[in-house]
């Protein structure tokens, strides 16, 4: 008998032992949440119903079925964690792309929601992304993030998206405009209205900053 069906039997001391090896994956993974005590308690609940759920027969590797799940109840701290200004946005942005569903049959792209509700889009799509509520199975999986096993492309997605917001505004914009939206120089210079010139010196500037969120949160 493996150690998981030991603990799913209750063998606390076969529980303790899985917990303690995969904390660090939960500090890790706490990080990316700005690092708040709530997030690393939360993420602790989801370790531990990780661990209750999996079966080691499934196919997956136990850290690629546990950090949707920890990643679940992290984000049910950080929704907890926005402020009224930030829900605001986000009842505004739900009910315009209703009204344009039912009115239009349409669903209108980031940049006009963002226009109506009043913010920036990088700052609506980092919104939209937390507000992402989370899909169980009657396993414990997210059906909504359950990543494919041979690959771990969605997290590092995740937390791309995470260190870009610890960027200044106009830097994580121009960095989501080159290498996510794939727009080149010049049209990034047209849309800011400055030469290509100055679009290059503050790429290669917000590339530095960048690189270095990203080390910081990789120690």
């Amino acid at each position: 008998m493996g150690l998981y069906a030991m603990a799913q039997g209750g063998d606390a001391e076969a529980l303790s032992l899985l917990m303690r090896r995969h904390l660090p994956l939960v500090h890790a993974l706490s990080r990316r949440f700005s690092y708040s005590e709530d997030a690393f308690q939360q993420g602790c609940v989801g370790l531990l119903a990780a661990i209750r759920r999996y079966r080691e027969d499934s196919g997956y590797q136990f850290s690629t079925y546990a950090v949707p799940v920890i990643l679940g109840e992290m984000k049910k701290a950080s929704a907890r964690a926005l402020g009224w200004r930030s829900q605001a946005v986000l009842k505004k942005a739900r009910a315009y792309q209703e009204q344009e569903m039912r009115q239009r049959g349409r669903v209108p792209g980031i940049q006009e929601i963002a226009a109506h509700a009043g913010v920036a889009p990088e700052e609506l799509a980092l919104l939209l992304e937390w507000d992402k509520g989370p899909v169980y199975d009657e396993t414990g999986a997210l059906l909504s993030s359950l990543p494919d096993p041979g690959g771990d492309g969605w997290l590092l997605r995740f937390c791309i998206l995470d260190a870009l917001s610890r960027l200044p505004d106009q830097e994580g914009w121009l960095i989501r405009q080159r290498f996510l939206l794939g727009r080149s120089q010049r049209e990034v210079a047209q849309a800011l209205r400055i030469p290509q010139s100055s679009v290059s010196r503050r790429e290669k500037r917000a590339k530095m900053h960048f690189r270095a969120v990203w080390q910081e949160a990789e120690k």
